[in-house]
C-alpha cells in the first residue's frame, strides 16, 4: 500500500469535512500518476476512508463527487455492506440500486453526518 497516497486523501477528505466541502473525483484523481492503475487508486480511498473513522459510524467517501454531485459506487457498496438497514430504508429492498434521487438522498445524509463527526472531532482535538 502507498502510505504517502493515503495519508494525502486522508487529508484531503479531512480537510474538505471541516470546511464542509465535496472532493471533485478530479481531484481525487490528480493524487497519482496517470499511469496508477483504477484499482489502486481506489483500494487506497478504502483504506483512507477506513483509517478516517469505521464506515458502519461514517463514511469519508460520500464527499467524492463526480460530475452528477453524487459519489460512485465504491460509497453505495461501502452503505450496502456495513449498514444494510439504512441502505435498504433509502433505496428500496429488493432494488438495484440505481435510483438518482434516492441515492442523493444517501448520499446528502451521509454527508451532513460526515461534517457532523468531522466538528466534533475538530472540538476534541483542540480541547486537548
Amino acid at each position: 500500500m502507498d502510505e504517502q497516497r493515503v495519508t494525502q486523501v486522508i487529508d484531503l477528505l479531512r480537510l474538505a469535512a471541516e470546511r464542509e466541502r465535496l472532493v471533485p473525483y478530479k481531484r481525487f484523481h490528480f493524487l497519482f500518476d496517470k499511469a496508477s492503475p483504477l484499482r489502486t487508486r481506489y483500494d487506497v480511498l478504502e483504506t483512507a476512508v477506513r483509517r478516517l473513522a469505521e464506515p458502519r459510524w461514517v463514511d469519508y467517501g460520500a464527499l467524492l463527487a463526480s460530475e452528477n454531485g453524487l459519489p460512485g459506487d465504491e460509497f453505495f457498496s461501502r452503505i450496502k455492506a456495513t449498514r444494510r438497514s439504512e441502505y435498504d430504508r433509502i433505496m428500496g429492498v429488493g432494488t438495484c440500486g440505481r435510483s438518482v434521487t434516492r441515492r442523493r438522498t444517501l448520499a446528502e445524509a451521509e454527508r451532513a453526518r460526515v461534517f457532523a463527526y468531522a466538528q466534533q472531532v475538530s472540538v476534541a482535538g483542540a480541547s486537548r
